[in-house]
């Protein structure tokens, strides 16, 4: 039975990573599924973050995370790469939770 779920699972898995691929390979995607894409990475982070930031009532959390997350901000409108704030915020994190 533990079979049939690891097999489930991974052929779930190989579809799901796999359709971008053949949507991509047959010809151009329309233009809101183009934006839907390009804003994806952006929403993605955002709800990563989001509940580390804020607290449930509304309020700054304190620690290292809002400290963060304005970095993350500077150095993405500075930089205009969501890498170069990824990184910036693992290691600012990591760097205020040290001390």
């Amino acid at each position: 039975m533990i079979w049939l779920a690891i097999a489930g699972s991974a052929i779930a898995t190989f579809l799901v990573r796999s359709t971008p691929f053949v949507v991509t390979i047959r010809g151009r995607l329309p233009p809101a599924a183009s934006r839907y894409l390009e804003a994806l990475p952006v929403a993605i982070i955002a709800a990563l973050v989001g509940p580390a930031v804020v607290a449930p009532a509304g309020t700054l959390t304190h620690g290292a995370e809002p400290v963060a997350a304005a970095l993350v901000v500077v150095t993405v409108v500075w930089r205009r790469s969501l890498l170069a704030g990824v990184l910036v915020g693992v290691i600012a994190v990591a760097l205020l939770r040290t001390t």
